[in-house]
């Protein structure tokens, strides 16, 4: 008569053989356990629908499982291979992005366990901004890089994410509000650690190119266009169509406290105090944000006024005027710094996305990306 073993799910979603218990075929073909007739919690316990809620049970708690912090053999293979990546190796030696992984984790539901780590996906969006990475270069490079791999915490056993992982985990961070606050995040532990000098605060904004082919002007003012937040703007007697980037810095090392995307016709007056820190000395900024209000703003605050004076057909600049604009030029000039590495290195001349929040999420992680990278050179200029 043939024997069947029963089978019970473990916590961690093994099928283990039930000592004592064994299955046999009675008279009609019915199961039986051992000699007893068999009774209903017997057999609800060996159904499948009993298996499939402890696999459901088993999913949720393991949801989210965390990376164990001692090296396995593939971190110690990786160790030894190639040179190392300095700049990778300091972030994640300096950084912890604990924060702004709960943040993430807590948007996903318990019915099911995500495809790949919030840790990992979060360092691939960053490592993306870090060498300019489309997402199907971001995998491509995850599979052939073990440097990347080793920066991502991207375990021997887990897949590369896949680029429509990446994608909608993008959408992820914009859900949880990351895109306009996981600078702030950083900035934090920046702060406390003395890299982000509060003493001078530099404001400045640059113009970028929306993704969209330029519509007409008409169907751009009447909302009808493409990119409904991109907008006409004119510099320099040339018309421009896309957001504005507006960037505020400290004067010390030139890491980027706050960055806010806009529309393109957005006047740089108009965002001061929203890119101004509080907690700023003195703040420097060029003509276009010398308005009433935003000297108010500063004297309210006890904010030293470093914006260079505005010339108008009312006001005319004297000779001491134009010296101590020459002055402060020379202190805000060195925002310049952050914008030419954002357009020649991230090639931050047009943006990738359609809409304010993607756009704001692209920002944002433009600029963690290069406070990291500026993090690293500051730390190897203290050693040397």
């Amino acid at each position: 008569m043939p024997r069947l073993t029963a089978l019970k799910m473990n916590p961690n979603g093994i099928q283990i053989h039930q000592p004592g218990l064994a299955l046999r075929a009675g008279r009609q073909g019915a199961p039986t356990l051992g000699n007893r007739p068999p009774d209903s919690s017997t057999l609800k316990e060996i159904s499948a629908k009993g298996i499939e809620q402890t696999m459901v049970q088993t999913n949720q708690k393991t949801m989210q499982t965390q990376r164990e912090n001692q090296p396995t053999f593939f971190d110690l293979a990786v160790q030894q291979r190639g040179s190392a990546n300095r700049v990778l190796e300091t972030i994640t030696r300096e950084v912890d992005f604990t924060a702004a992984e709960e943040r993430v984790a807590a948007t996903y539901s318990g019915g099911g366990r995500p495809a790949c780590r919030v840790g990992v996906l979060l360092r691939v969006m960053i490592l993306q901004h870090l060498y300019g990475l489309s997402d199907p270069q971001a995998e491509e490079q995850l599979k052939d890089r073990l440097s990347f791999q080793k920066f991502v915490q991207l375990d021997a056993h887990e897949t590369v994410p896949d680029e429509t992982t990446i994608c909608r985990f993008r959408q992820r961070l914009i859900g949880c509000g990351l895109h306009a606050e996981l600078l702030g995040l950083l900035n934090t532990q920046l702060e406390a650690r003395g890299y982000i000098v509060k003493r001078v605060t530099l404001v400045d904004a640059t113009l970028v190119e929306s993704s969209r082919k330029r519509p007409e002007a008409q169907a751009a003012r009447e909302g009808r266009a493409p990119d409904a937040d991109a907008s006409y703007t004119r510099k320099y007697n040339q018309s421009f169509y896309g957001y504005k980037a507006h960037v505020s810095s400290d004067g010390e090392h030139q890491l980027i406290r706050t960055a806010v995307i806009s529309t393109a016709s957005q006047y740089d007056g108009e965002i001061f105090a929203r890119m101004a820190p509080a907690d700023s000395a003195v703040i420097y900024a060029d003509k276009a944000y010398d308005t009433k209000a935003n000297r108010a703003w500063l004297r309210t605050r006890g904010i030293r006024n470093g914006i260079l004076k505005k010339e108008a057909h009312h006001i005319q600049l004297t000779t001491q005027d134009r010296a101590h604009n020459q002055q402060k030029s020379l202190v805000r000039r060195q925002i310049e710094r952050v914008f030419a590495h954002l357009k020649k290195w991230q090639h931050y001349r047009r943006v990738r996305y359609l809409g304010l929040a993607r756009n704001q999420l692209e920002l944002t992680l433009k600029a963690v990306a290069y406070n990291l990278k500026r993090l690293a050179g500051i730390i190897e200029l203290r050693k040397a």
